[in-house]
């Protein structure tokens, strides 16, 4: 059986003041139909990284609203998600070639996780690449499926798309952030596109009192006085962090004493992630040491 999240519980009472009451009661009105239905959200991680933080806030209210709401993640051993990863940058462009073991491994675990997905379920959400696959070895039934595509496949590398395509088949419609972020060639299906949202409750957003960021920010090293350029991101060199810091050396001889902080964190399913850092951290070691 696959390991469903834990996400406790949230009140839309709590988004009164932010999202206003008339909005509140909106909600609960297009939720009455959908009272009782059974939706899945299928994922990689339970934290770290986009959809992490939407499924933490969607699910409870979902589960608020009246609807059966579950989130659960796939499992795969390190080999899996070194393909699903070099899947993800391959869908976004970047070069190279999906060997004949890394698809392998793909749809190996694919079925694996089909097996061990054993509840039924009247829609079920698969989100990015890495459970992409499930719906070919498994029973489709009466219910629909949806890919959540969180990334930008208008150009996709052609090998690597030529492998994930076929994986679409069954389903009933794909959601992305954008219009232009959908690939010309995709299986005829439904198609619509849906912006990620900030949730102005969670702890992440909530405001602080001055006191308490101002002793955040001197904690890490963050000088007060001196002017400041922020990059909050995964560690991925999609959100370009080498970039940045060129950005900011160019900057810096127009803004003397700027600072620079890459603010991120680690997901379970990015391999990748870690030899990223490594690279930020060697690029601003030799930043700082052209700098003086």
């Amino acid at each position: 059986m696959l390991e469903t999240v834990d996400i406790g519980s949230q009140s839309l009472r709590s988004y009164q003041e932010s999202a206003g009451v008339e909005a509140i009661e909106e909600l609960r009105r297009l939720a009455r139909p959908l009272a009782q239905a059974r939706i899945l959200h299928l994922s990689a991680t339970p934290y770290g990284g986009g959809v992490a933080e939407l499924l933490r806030s969607e699910v409870p209210l979902l589960r608020d609203l009246g609807v059966a709401a579950d989130w659960k993640i796939i499992t795969g051993d390190e080999a899996f998600f070194r393909a699903t990863k070099r899947i993800h940058n391959g869908l976004q462009g970047a070069s190279g070639e999906l060997s004949q073991e890394e698809q392998d491994t793909y749809l190996t675990h694919a079925r694996r996780n089909a097996e061990l997905l054993e509840e039924t379920y009247d829609l079920v959400v698969v989100h990015d690449p890495q459970p992409l696959g499930i719906l070919r070895f498994r029973r489709k039934g009466d219910g629909r499926w949806i890919w959540r595509c969180h990334i930008d496949t208008s150009q996709p590398n052609p090998g690597f798309w030529e492998f994930l395509r076929p994986q679409l088949e069954g389903y009933d419609a794909a959601v992305y952030t954008m219009p232009d972020f959908v690939p010309l060639d995709l299986p005829k299906m439904k198609v619509a596109s849906i912006a990620p949202g900030i949730d102005p409750e969670s702890p992440k957003n909530i405001g602080l009192e001055d006191r308490t960021a101002r002793r955040v920010l001197e904690w890490i090293g963050v000088e007060l006085d001196r002017p400041l350029v922020v990059q909050v991101s995964r560690f991925d060199p999609w959100k370009d962090p080498l970039g940045v810091i060129a950005a900011y050396r160019l900057a810096r001889s127009e803004v003397p004493g700027l600072q620079l902080a890459l603010v991120g964190s680690m997901a379970l399913d990015d391999p990748e992630g870690w030899e990223v850092y490594s690279e930020i951290r060697a690029a601003a070691a030799q930043c700082l040491s052209a700098l003086g």
